[in-house]
């Protein structure tokens, strides 16, 4: 399967400010306990599978922090979505006077995992969890077409296709030798201007190392996760995980809003 990531670690503080809502049931069965939470102060809020042991019954409105947290593949309600794999969040709820902080250090968490069409940023993730960005070997870049509400390939003025972004398919090196490993192909969605700028000279077996990496899911029959990312640099290049673009300092500075909110 295409990029099949068991978890994700996701920084708890880059959510945003947390306070306990109250308790709800979630899973399949509708059986599995999870802390309501209000995010910054509004309306939205966020669900949280605390640790064991958890007390449900503290005040409305009771300041959390949220460490050690991963994102996984959950299942929704079967009489809502019939038991379809949705993003689960899981980690150690704990009163804001605690000093325990995340085991990871702060800057391990270098993507961000987003939602919806307009790449909402929920908060900062590992992409190690995921693949080795330095592993990546190109084989195929393909374009993804925009649909219409009929399914039907959308076209231009000039009845030309409508490209939406094109697919980085890569293979992960370290894996390649591993004919028991289904899960070795990392695809990653780029934007076309900046595509049709890298597939100038681009061959297969070039090591590339994405920037700008936003992950998403998607928890289809193909895929758990989509990945994006603002562009490719040559690994001899020896990209650092700092922004290196203004694309990559735009999603650099969605996350750092979300701290300071």
């Amino acid at each position: 399967m295409v990029n099949k990531y068991g978890s994700l670690s996701l920084q708890g503080k880059s959510i945003g400010k947390l306070t306990f809502a109250g308790r709800n049931l979630v899973g399949a069965n509708a059986d599995v306990a999870v802390a309501m939470l209000n995010v910054n102060n509004t309306l939205n809020t966020e669900n949280v599978t605390p640790q064991a042991g958890f007390d449900f019954s503290i005040a409305f409105g009771t300041p959390l922090k949220l460490i050690d947290a991963k994102i996984i593949a959950g299942t929704a309600r079967s009489n809502q979505r019939n038991g379809a794999p949705v993003a689960t969040k899981t980690g150690t709820l704990l009163p804001m006077s605690d000093t325990a902080k995340d085991t990871l250090p702060e800057e391990d968490y270098d993507a961000v995992f987003v939602s919806g069409k307009d790449k909402t940023v929920h908060g900062r993730v590992r992409s190690a969890d995921a693949f080795d960005s330095h592993d990546l070997v190109l084989f195929r870049v393909t374009p993804n077409y925009k649909t219409d509400n009929r399914g039907e390939v959308a076209r231009d003025d000039y009845d030309e296709p409508i490209i939406s972004n094109y697919q980085f398919n890569f293979i992960q090196q370290s894996k390649s030798g591993d004919v028991g490993n289904d899960d070795n192909i990392v695809r990653i969605l780029i934007d076309p201007a900046e595509s049709e700028r890298l597939q100038a000279g681009l061959k297969p077996g070039n090591k590339l190392v994405p920037q700008g990496l936003k992950f998403a899911f998607a928890g289809n029959d193909a895929t758990d996760w989509t990945v994006y990312a603002c562009t490719l640099v040559a690994l001899d290049e020896k990209a650092t995980e700092k922004p290196t673009s203004h694309q990559n300092k735009t999603t650099a500075n969605q996350a750092s809003k979300l701290k300071s909110e």
